[in-house]
């Protein structure tokens, strides 16, 4: 065997532990401040929904103010129909409300937890949050 590791090798084996020994204690203590499946499952599918590049441009768009979908198809260089299928998945996970006016539809932000998320997430990329991994 090689003495030499590959970074990736070394990256690998730096998590992982040399022996087997469980801590009762813990495992019992993060089994006790673990989510249900079914809340699990929801958050998974809020994560899904905002994984999207489009779906990021329009949440941070949203974040400076009510748009309509006409203006958000404007911004992001998308037809009217593919914008409009991004905003309803939004839409579906309660992230964006939208409101009438006339024949116009506006969006705006449905809950601020989600601007909090986006920019904790942009603090966490641009200030070496990924220099553990």
């Amino acid at each position: 065997m090689n003495a030499q590791l590959s970074r990736s090798e070394e990256i690998e084996s730096e998590g992982t532990c040399g022996v087997l020994l469980v801590d009762q204690d813990r495992v019992r203590r993060a089994r006790e401040a673990g989510l249900s499946e079914e809340l699990v499952g929801d958050v998974v599918e809020t994560f899904k929904v905002l994984a999207g590049p489009t779906r990021v441009r329009i949440i941070r768009a949203l974040a400076q103010e009510e748009l309509c979908v006409c203006d958000l198809a404007e911004l992001l260089s998308l037809s009217i129909s593919a914008t409009s299928h991004q905003l309803q998945a939004l839409r579906r996970a309660a992230v964006v409300r939208h409101r009438s006016e006339g024949k116009l539809a506006y969006y705006s932000l449905g809950d601020p937890f989600v601007l909090e998320l986006l920019d904790d997430c942009v603090r966490h990329v641009t200030n070496g949050g990924r220099e553990s991994l």
